[in-house]
């Protein structure tokens, strides 16, 4: 079963979007209408509660379609095709179902999974923050005043980021960071996954607190001025690179 809807893109100035089991795609698109595009089993699309409140498109599934869904193999996806101009905010979460968003500009950008993978490409805003539990999360092409990334045990891959304060923290996880541009502050926190900034910089003040781990940089000096990077850590070690080196060039 298909179930599309339409709603204007100046009467909605954010999402509130929370799915158990289903697929989540957000993209920005060439249309005039905000669309809702539900595809699925006449049940579990009739399970989905949607609706438009003070501004708010709100979707949700029930929370205990979670095991009977899995145990069924079912299967549904929800999209949402966003007019290229339009400005809000998003907060989105899943629990094992993947998350992937396309292009999106706003103000305020939360995502969440608990173990479904979530994938970024393309995202500028205010603030981001992406959080997964055991998911892979894999950003690309991400702009943001100040954003926040956490794993617990999937690897935290971020590639062309472009912020002015950035957290990344993961317990077991690895950590790739892919800066474009120079940036004030980078905090780094793992208990054993391995860290890697890749970032436009000849010098910044690098700091890492680690019982076992070990500092390693690559054509950057690490001096009192400069951006800030700081990395905790119980066992992981934290390299440091500059974008061009031959270090990098090896790296990609």
């Amino acid at each position: 079963m298909n179930r599309n809807e339409h709603y204007d893109p100046s009467l909605v100035t954010g999402f509130g979007i929370r799915l158990a089991w289903a697929t989540l795609e957000m993209m920005t698109d060439d249309v005039k209408d905000l669309q809702l595009l539900v595809s699925g089993s006449q049940d579990d699309v009739d399970d989905l509660r949607i609706g438009v409140e003070n501004g708010r498109l709100s979707v949700s599934q029930p929370a205990y379609g979670l095991s009977t869904r899995i145990a069924t193999e079912r299967w549904m996806q929800v999209t949402l095709r966003i007019p290229r101009d339009w400005r809000g905010d998003v907060q989105a979460s899943t629990m094992t179902g993947l998350m992937q968003v396309h292009g999106l500009s706003g103000t305020d950008f939360s995502l969440t999974t608990v173990s479904g993978t979530l994938r970024v490409n393309g995202l500028s805003g205010m603030s981001v923050t992406l959080h997964t539990v055991s998911g892979l999360l894999d950003v690309c092409g991400i702009t943001a005043e100040k954003g926040s990334m956490r794993t617990v045990s999937g690897d935290l891959s971020l590639y062309r980021g472009m912020f002015r304060q950035l957290k990344l923290t993961s317990v077991s996880g690895m950590i790739v960071a892919g800066l474009d541009e120079d940036f004030e502050a980078l905090d780094i926190n793992t208990v054993s996954g391995a860290m890697s900034v890749q970032a436009p910089i000849m010098r910044a003040k690098i700091g890492l607190r680690s019982v076992a781990g070990k500092l390693k940089t690559e054509g950057v000096e690490n001096t009192e001025d400069g951006p800030a990077i700081s990395a905790n850590s119980v066992s992981g070690s934290l390299t440091v690179t500059r974008s061009g080196s031959p270090a990098a060039s090896d790296a990609t």
